[in-house]
């Protein structure tokens, strides 16, 4: 009976680095190294702060005296100078990091970059808990080189521990940031901000001829479709128009005293102004539907918009605030939908 060899949890692929750009490359490396010179730094720091007990110091003292006075008098004594060599090294590779975001374009804005890398710039401060801060450099390593497809570490319950907290906090903090720019923009169109003016010049204007293109569409599609529909009830419609009218008037109620010629006179005329409205009806849909007739219908529909959106015009401009504030708010539920809990409730199969 063969046996197959248990597959390894954490997931190699060394192939993808090839295809990376040379720059990618490049900052791969400067983390490897930058991983290195972490990890020495807290087991630097683990140390000096496991040497401030006295029964280490004790330890030391008795079993290695000359590396006790060493470390002591060199190290100890001036810890925070050896720290800050370090933190000097973080601090260039963040500045220089942040310039190549800038000159990539990473970020929508050049100061994104130090928001984004919180957790590096904090980790710079020499003071106590911070320091540990630096620890998160070799997460964020983690997970881009899980992004980059080089590692996968989805298998290992640290690795999907560590993604599925990383996706929670990116997305909370990226929730509240939406949302409180959502609600900024709510206020400025609700107080009459220039906001709702540029919408106005800069996004419908500019549409105009989209907009006009659309509208046509739409109305000869609804024209000829429920003209087909209601052609009989229009017709019905009208004979019962012309019977009641007739009914109401002076002529009509001669007509019907004539004995036999009468009542055939008033439904003839009846059925006459029945086919007349029904072909005028006809005529018209047919006119709206001819490519010929488009460009004047265009230019009608471009007029209405154009007297619609005249300046001074207070009910079109309370319609579209209301209207972009409605959006806007509808867009605030979206964000605020927390998908990580839908994940999380939806089981693995989702994720």
């Amino acid at each position: 009976m063969t046996t197959t060899a248990p597959q390894p949890a954490i997931h190699l692929h060394p192939q993808r680095l090839r295809s990376l750009p040379l720059l990618d490359k490049l900052a791969l490396v400067v983390d490897a190294g930058m991983v290195v010179l972490v990890i020495a730094n807290l087991a630097l720091i683990l140390f000096d702060w496991a040497f401030s007990s006295a029964f280490i110091q004790t330890g030391f003292a008795t079993y290695a005296p000359a590396f006790h006075d060493f470390y002591s008098r060199t190290i100890h004594d001036d810890f925070i100078f050896y720290d800050l060599i370090f933190v000097s090294i973080y601090l260039t590779e963040f500045f220089v990091r942040w310039a190549f975001a800038i000159g990539r374009r990473t970020y929508h804005r050049w100061f994104f970059y130090p928001f984004v890398h919180w957790y590096d710039l904090l980790g710079c401060i020499p003071v106590g808990s911070f320091r540990w801060l630096r620890v998160l450099r070799l997460v964020g390593l983690a997970i881009r080189l899980q992004r980059l497809g080089v590692i996968d570490l989805r298998d290992t319950r640290i690795g999907a521990t560590l993604i599925k907290y990383y996706r929670i906090v990116v997305e909370e903090i990226s929730d509240r940031v939406v949302i409180n720019v959502l609600e900024g923009a709510q206020r400025e169109i609700d107080q009459g901000s220039p906001l709702l003016h540029r919408i106005q010049e800069q996004v419908l204007q500019p549409r105009k001829n989209v907009l006009v293109e659309f509208i046509a569409d739409r109305l000869t599609g609804a024209a000829e479709q429920t003209h087909r529909q209601y052609r009989d009830a229009l017709g019905r419609y009208l004979s019962r128009l012309t019977d009641e009218g007739l009914a109401r008037t002076r002529s009509g109620a001669l007509l019907a005293a004539i004995p036999v010629a009468g009542p055939r006179t008033l439904q003839l005329l009846g059925d006459t102004v029945r086919e007349l409205g029904v072909a005028l009806v006809d005529q018209l849909v047919a006119d709206l539907t001819v490519p010929a007739h488009r460009a004047q219908l265009d230019s009608l529909i471009a007029d209405l918009l154009s007297h619609a959106n005249v300046e001074g015009n207070t009910q079109m401009d309370t319609l579209l605030r209301e209207l972009l504030i409605e959006i806007l708010e509808q867009v605030k539920i979206q964000v605020a939908v927390q998908h990580w809990k839908v994940a999380d409730a939806a089981g693995p199969a989702a994720s």
